[in-house]
């Protein structure tokens, strides 16, 4: 499908959310996640309508986002397996919680705690809306997606033998 194709073309960062409700958690990758506003700060991430995802993120009313590093392709590969049942705690990776209880994986690039300030629906997506009620970065490499696979940074703008 063209559509696919060509949204494909948009390279982004890779981004894991995470909900928990009644003793279940779930994590999904995702690469539809955004920066919305500063003040007061808002995120945004789109999930599939069908997916597991969703149901626990209305019914907890909240989302842990976990902006994955270089070195952890694997999580990112792990958790984008559809079908993968919720379960009692994340086993595609070690985790924390800040404020909401919603999982934040240790060892991620940076993260947000979100309670969900709204979720509306379009096509087969669902659009939330996330007030960050804390958040966490450190230092290190993102890991991307671009064109269905993963990929590292290259050499800077300006760094010697870089292409102009």
């Amino acid at each position: 499908m063209a559509f696919r194709d060509a949204a494909a073309r948009f390279a982004s960062g890779v981004t894991v959310a995470a909900a928990a409700h009644n003793g279940v958690q779930h994590v999904i990758t995702a690469t539809a996640f955004a920066s919305l506003s500063i003040e007061p700060p808002l995120v945004l991430l789109a999930l599939d309508r069908a997916g597991q995802l969703i149901g626990l993120v209305r019914a907890g009313g909240h989302v842990g986002l976990s902006v994955l590093s270089a070195e952890q392709e694997d999580i990112g590969r792990t958790a984008s397996v559809r079908g993968r049942a919720p379960q009692a705690s994340v086993d595609e990776a070690p985790t924390t919680v800040a404020v909401t209880g919603a999982p934040l994986l240790l060892g991620a690039l940076a993260w947000f705690d979100c309670e969900v300030e709204s979720i509306s629906e379009h096509g087969d997506h669902a659009i939330i809306v996330g007030r960050v009620v804390a958040a966490a970065c450190s230092d290190g490499n993102p890991l991307l997606y671009f064109a269905r696979h993963y990929h590292r940074l290259g050499m800077q703008l300006g760094e010697v033998g870089a292409n102009r």
